[in-house]
């Protein structure tokens, strides 16, 4: 019998890109994924994914579905508490051994909490060697409060997704949103903030890697401790950006492409870039254009020999701020977030 796999989030950036990975590398395996509705573009690029009607609310329809399923990838909205809630209930009522493999985000590594903003940290997280202070990071940080599980946890993530919904990334569409609304690239302070990054194809190869793992352990009744519970916390990351870098680069490449009339990257102060992000206050902006959030991926790397292979950053960026122009002409919608 394969193995039964239960997804969530598969219409988004990650949550398409991972279903596609998976499907392609198994076609084997038996995967539902739980959608608010279903599209005829969805049911042709995944014929055989089982489909089951609900939404992140829907806590029993959630907790049927992961009870009846072997391994549960969680890829959806990281802080919907109820929808985490309710698909460790459901793997909570099975008798035979179940594995949720939760999608989350370096937020939690952040300092944005320090108060200075564009300005270089030097801390460097490792997901092996740093592995007990992440599993005890106060829950109030962002995602930390469904964080204590196996967990994905990619880095700023760059490149076209493979999906059928949504194929543009979050920080990208993001900054150029904000360029256009301001009229030139911009950072904080001195821009020496620093940012850990990984290409999608590169979160996809490891996501693989992790479900192949859960699938063994689940037929063979050996589980490997290293992997799982307080050890399962596995960052995606590959490469790093220094944020002055990324506004110059992207500043340069809007004017080329006559989307601003300036090329030259302004330095902004806290209250400029909240004016200008709208809607993106509080935290959140100082988290994306003002904070260091560095990661190092040794877990993958050491149980799985997993090496990101993606293009690099700055090699691709004009093909994916022309991707979200794109996008914007069309009225399609852009942006890593979705509901189911």
């Amino acid at each position: 019998m394969p193995p039964r796999i239960l997804i969530t989030g598969s219409t988004g950036y990650i949550g398409g890109s991972v279903l596609a990975a998976i499907t392609t590398a198994h076609p084997e395996y038996s995967i539902t994924a739980i959608l608010r509705k279903v599209s005829q573009r969805y049911i042709d690029a995944y014929p055989r994914v089982k489909t089951i009607i609900g939404d992140y609310d829907s806590a029993e329809v959630l907790a049927k579905a992961a009870s009846e399923s072997d391994v549960v990838i969680h890829a959806g909205d990281s802080d919907h508490k109820t929808a985490m809630e309710s698909l460790l209930a459901g793997l909570g009522r099975r008798t035979t051994p179940c594995f949720l493999i939760h999608l989350s985000g370096t937020a939690c590594i952040s300092d944005v909490y320090s108060g200075k903003y564009g300005v270089l940290n030097p801390r460097v997280w490792s997901d092996v060697d740093d592995i007990t202070v992440l599993a005890a990071l106060p829950d109030d940080r962002i995602h930390r409060h469904v964080d204590k599980l196996c967990d994905n946890v990619p880095a700023d993530i760059y490149g076209k997704g493979h999906g059928p919904g949504i194929t543009q990334s979050f920080m990208v569409p993001l900054f150029y949103d904000a360029i256009l609304r301001h009229g030139s690239a911009f950072y904080i302070a001195r821009g020496e903030n620093t940012r850990s990054l990984v290409h999608i194809e590169d979160v996809m190869s490891l996501y693989v890697r992790v479900v192949e793992e859960a699938v063994i352990a689940f037929e063979t009744g050996i589980i490997r401790e290293e992997c799982w519970d307080a050890n399962g916390f596995y960052f995606n990351s590959s490469s790093e950006l220094v944020w002055k870098d990324a506004a110059v680069a992207t500043g340069k490449i809007m004017a080329s492409l006559g989307l601003v009339e300036s090329a030259e990257a302004k330095q902004f102060t806290v209250e400029e870039v909240q004016n200008v992000l709208g809607g993106l206050t509080g935290r959140r902006s100082l988290y994306m254009f003002g904070s260091n959030s560095r990661s190092r991926a040794d877990r993958g790397s050491k149980l799985f020999g997993w090496k990101p292979t993606g293009p690099p950053f700055m090699e691709i960026l004009e093909t994916d701020l022309l991707a979200h122009h794109t996008d914007k002409q069309r009225g399609a919608v852009g942006g890593a977030s979705q509901k189911l």
